[in-house]
């Protein structure tokens, strides 16, 4: 019996990815095309959450890229439960944490990797290499059960997805690994094509700032920055070029996050850094 014809699913200008080990999901194949519809616009983040908790089931999502000056920025955190709890643990790894994580050494080695060499790296939790330290940080989240990470070199930075999953859902089955390494090449296309196309940062950070708003994604964060310099909701929403629903959105989460509930509390957080 001949093997069934390989699907290829080409994302602009990148290397075409082949899906024929998904053809058992059809299911994902709504959620796969959303993600390539609003790749640069502000619906990719939710299409790709989407994508990721009907593929593999998580219960938080958290992006960061490296760059070479060994830098760690957060660019999606989510986490519908605990987003305080998600959105803190993403401030205190891009703010040092990070240097204790064991795939630290790979993530330097693999800046400004060609991604056509190196592909993507999926990388299961390695808790017997985590300091106790590290581990108290990782784990500060109750029902964490497990973590899967995709390293994904892009010419320069490494985009590096870390999804976690719940006491609830348990480890990832080897099946659902399987699943994620087939889904990985489209990820990491979909990831290094957002956010080389998705609207610049206009706003500078002051050092105070800086550490007061390093648990929010980089919309989040770019929105509380226009409120703190005098905008309205609507005025900063038409400033980044979003729908008021989704600034509302990004306010709900940054503030979630933050642990305030208004746009003072907002100011005394950054001015007391």
């Amino acid at each position: 019996m001949s093997p069934p014809p390989t699907t290829m699913v080409a994302i602009g200008m990148e290397r075409e990815v082949p899906v024929n080990r998904l053809s058992a999901w059809p299911s994902l194949l709504p959620a796969m095309a959303a993600c390539v519809t609003h790749l640069g616009g502000e619906h990719f983040e939710e299409s790709l959450l989407s994508l990721l908790r009907q593929s593999v089931g998580i219960e938080q999502c958290i992006l960061f890229v490296f760059t070479s000056n060994d830098r760690m920025e957060s660019l999606l955190v989510d986490n519908a439960r605990y987003p305080k709890v998600a959105g803190r643990l993403a401030g205190l790894y891009a703010g040092g944490l990070f240097r204790q994580d064991p795939n630290y050494p790979l993530l330097r080695q693999l800046v400004g990797a060609d991604p056509g060499k190196e592909g993507v790296r999926l990388v299961p939790m390695r808790t017997e290499e985590m300091s106790p330290a590290y581990r108290s940080h990782l784990f500060a989240l109750p029902d964490l059960a497990d973590k899967v990470s995709l390293l994904m070199p892009a010419n320069g930075p490494v985009y590096y997805l870390n999804l976690y999953r719940d006491l609830d859902q348990g480890p990832c089955s080897a099946a659902e690994l399987e699943r994620l390494e087939a889904l990985a090449p489209l990820l990491a296309s979909l990831v290094r094509r957002h956010y080389r196309e998705a609207r610049p940062a206009a706003l500078p950070l002051s050092p105070e700032e800086a550490v007061a708003l390093a648990p929010l994604s980089e919309r989040e964060r770019q929105l509380c920055l226009q409120l703190l310099r005098g905008h309205t909701l609507k005025t900063a929403a038409a400033k980044l070029d979003i729908a008021l629903s989704t600034a509302e959105t990004y306010r709900k989460r940054a503030y979630a996050k933050l642990g305030v509930r208004s746009k003072a509390g907002l100011v005394g957080l950054c001015r007391r850094g």
